[in-house]
């Protein structure tokens, strides 16, 4: 709220009374000279029931495009309830009033899919070959499918991009994003996407708690606000500007966050749907003005024909650049890794018993063995096991942990039963020794070493859901300070146990050396020659998966 208090207090202040609505409407006060950006949030029962205002929504805008000079119209998700037939012939035909006249991004929000599916009739109302013959329109994700899309256009002068993403982004979905931004990285970016910010002006993040309707895991692989944040948006020194809808209760909310290039990027949120009738057909009006820094945000509703005022609802924000060539410094709580994986798989490929499981930095490949089926790769970088005990699982060479005076085992995993009894997702060992990451129970966790069938191990209970994913980092070092063998455990980046040990794990006989039978979805394994820092563990969790930062 302090930047929301700072960016109005630049320009004219609003009425005091806060969400009130006010009085002036008719004019609706515009700088001769700004473009407008129109925004449209969630209109999901506006196209089931109160089809009225979300047809004086796209009149209004149509009617007004060359006075208030509207550049685009950007819909925030939810166009409509159920994924129904009647709402989407709603929302085409509204939507149409904008044809040749405006053009506009779309995003599928959740009740755009049908029942927690990607599934959607999104690109059967708005055909992706009709977006293609605009000028404006950039391209897609996916061929054939609207849900990721992004449109070229100009604002008094200057290039911009408008990136529109699913809800819940896939990390695959991401990877595409940082690589449109970055072709485009001459121009400001705007990223729109339904689901982002929370209450309270943070942003959905599934490690605060339980938060409804979150659009982490949905569909089994969606990213919530704060993991887009971390993946895409504070990595390009050319976004400016996220917008959101989704929130019910509230429904609004700004703040303005710090790239890793210095540049100001401004979040936004706006949901009317609380208001009686879907929203009463309040939308945003986004105002660039002639000094081309300066954006003034209005609420309008064509229906009722007012404004309202309150300090999210009409303020301004000044447009900052990056301040900076290199990205920031990595803040002290985390830390680059000193030296790269020497073993790392990440599942590429597809296949099913005796495929190959590449080792990506060191060149000790695995076996598949799943003559039954139970475990493949499923071509999207992931390695799936179906069962938990006496079923597939992937044969790895012994000496990635045997004969190590100091090694980490770290791995990307979301289980995928309910029930687990001592399985190990990764197992070092024989019948006397043993190396390994084990569970009890689904949040029941064990890191535990074993010499001659005697074990020393790190106990603890773990939050822990069938369908979420886990980080999960073990450390040994034989010759940590003070002498003594040390262990370590992390879930989430966070450490959850550090304790000495009198086993040399350089001494013990870990002749079996495998990944399962464990049920889960594997993204990605790795292991390295040393002992990662709490900071180190903190920074990979962050990056997720598929990047590794390596101090230069």
């Amino acid at each position: 709220m302090a930047g929301a208090a700072t960016a109005i207090a630049a320009l004219a202040a609003p009425s005091a009374a806060a969400g009130a609505e006010g009085a002036g409407a008719l004019e609706l006060p515009f700088v001769e000279g700004s473009t407008t950006v129109a925004v449209l949030p969630d209109t999901q029962y506006y196209s089931q029931r109160f089809h009225q205002h979300f047809e004086a929504q796209t009149r209004w805008i149509a009617d007004h495009h060359r006075a208030r000079n509207i550049a685009y119209t950007l819909h925030l998700g939810d166009i409509v309830q159920n994924d129904a037939r009647p709402e989407w012939e709603v929302a085409r035909r509204c939507m149409g009033m904008l044809d040749g006249k405006v053009p506009y991004l779309l995003v599928p929000g959740n009740h755009d899919y049908s029942g927690g599916t990607r599934t959607t009739r999104l690109s059967a109302y708005f055909p992706v070959a009709e977006f293609e013959a605009w000028p404006s329109f950039g391209g897609v994700f996916e061929a054939g499918k609207l849900d990721n899309s992004y449109h070229l256009f100009r604002i008094l002068g200057r290039d911009w991009i408008a990136l529109g993403l699913e809800y819940g982004p896939r990390q695959k979905t991401m990877a595409w994003a940082n690589d449109v931004l970055a072709e485009h990285r001459d121009r400001r970016a705007i990223i729109v996407t339904h689901g982002y910010l929370f209450y309270d002006n943070q942003r959905y993040d599934h490690r605060r708690g339980k938060q409804r309707a979150t659009p982490h895991l949905y569909a089994g692989d969606g990213a919530d606000g704060e993991q887009l944040w971390n993946a895409v948006a504070r990595r390009h020194p050319n976004v400016m500007i996220v917008i959101c809808g989704h929130v019910r209760t509230g429904g609004l909310g700004y703040r303005a966050s710090e790239g890793d290039y210095g540049n100001t990027v401004h979040e936004m949120m706006a949901n009317y749907q609380r208001l009686p009738a879907g929203g009463l057909g309040y939308m945003r009006l986004l105002e660039f003005q002639p000094d081309r820094e300066t954006v003034r945000v209005r609420t309008f509703s064509p229906s009722v024909n007012k404004s309202r005022d309150s300090e999210l609802e009409d303020f301004a924000f000044t447009l900052q650049g990056p301040t900076r060539t290199a990205p920031r410094r990595t803040p002290p709580d985390l830390a680059p890794l000193r030296a790269a994986p020497v073993h790392r798989y990440s599942f590429g490929g597809l296949g099913g018993d005796g495929a190959v499981i590449g080792d990506l930095a060191g060149g000790a490949d695995g076996t598949l063995r799943a003559a039954d089926g139970s475990a493949r790769l499923d071509g999207d970088g992931r390695l799936v096991i179906d069962r938990s005990a006496a079923a597939g699982y992937v044969e790895l060479p012994a000496v990635l942990v045997g004969g190590r005076r100091a090694v980490s085992m770290e791995f990307w995993l979301t289980p995928t039963a309910d029930a687990y009894d001592w399985n190990a997702p990764v197992y070092f060992g024989d019948r006397d020794d043993a190396f390994y990451y084990t569970f009890r129970t689904l949040t029941k966790h064990r890191a535990e070493l074993i010499d001659d069938r005697h074990n020393e191990d790190i106990q603890r209970t773990v939050p822990a859901e069938a369908g979420r994913p886990l980080h999960v980092v073990m450390t040994y070092d034989q010759g940590a300070a003070g002498g003594a063998p040390e262990i370590a455990s992390y879930v989430d980046g966070e450490q959850n146990g550090r304790m000495a040990t009198a086993i040399e794990l350089s001494g013990l006989d870990l002749r079996d050396a495998r990944i399962g039978p464990f049920a889960g979805i594997y993204d990605e394994l790795r292991f390295y020659d040393y002992a990662l820092t709490p900071e180190e563990v903190r920074n990979n969790f962050r990056h997720g998966p598929d990047r590794i930062e390596v101090a230069e």
